[in-house]
């Protein structure tokens, strides 16, 4: 149980902080995805002083926005992703840890129909309840960890989608 407490609070730790960090994305704050051109020209004007500097103004050509953009892609999407991918792994490893603690738990429920004194009900009973104990708590763990982990990728596909719409935006600039 003890791995898989440590487990549980790295997995939550990693989640956590994963989906905080996109929260508070400034592309995601400022929900470009959602704006219209004029909306996104009247933000662009007041207030959105970062999101200028993603915006190549002196742009010639649209294949120049384009690399562009792809350069901001791999500034802020490889980390995400890379981190998702590690979040996935961690919380795949929580039903098997608990696996883990299934088998010893059966070790348990066998050697205690081996000991010759002693009540054999008694260490049948503890072996079976440690092996169900175990693989619910893998279970536990885990599963509540995929549900923030599709919250984690709604929003970075929403990161996403902000820097398509600032690239759309930037590309019907560059071809006017």
């Amino acid at each position: 149980m003890l791995p898989l407490l440590g487990l549980a609070v790295f997995m939550y730790y990693t989640a956590l902080d994963l989906y905080l960090r996109l929260r508070m994305h400034f592309l995601l704050r400022s929900k470009v995805y959602q704006l219209s051109d004029d909306a996104l020209k009247s933000e662009l004007s007041n207030s959105l002083i970062t999101l200028k500097q993603l915006l190549l103004t002196e742009a010639t050509s649209t294949h120049e926005v384009r690399r562009h953009f792809k350069q901001v892609r791999q500034e802020y999407l490889p980390i995400i992703n890379r981190r998702i991918r590690f979040l996935a792994i961690i919380i795949t490893a929580g039903p098997l840890v608990g696996l883990l603690g299934t088998v010893t738990g059966m070790l348990v429920t066998f050697n205690g129909m081996i000991v010759p004194h002693g009540s054999k009900f008694e260490n049948m009973i503890e072996g079976i309840s440690e092996a169900l104990i175990t693989t619910q708590t893998g279970l536990l763990v885990s599963i509540p960890a995929l549900v923030v982990l599709s919250f984690i990728i709604q929003r970075r596909n929403q990161l996403e989608r902000c820097i398509a719409r600032l690239e759309y935006y930037n590309v019907t600039l560059a071809s006017k």
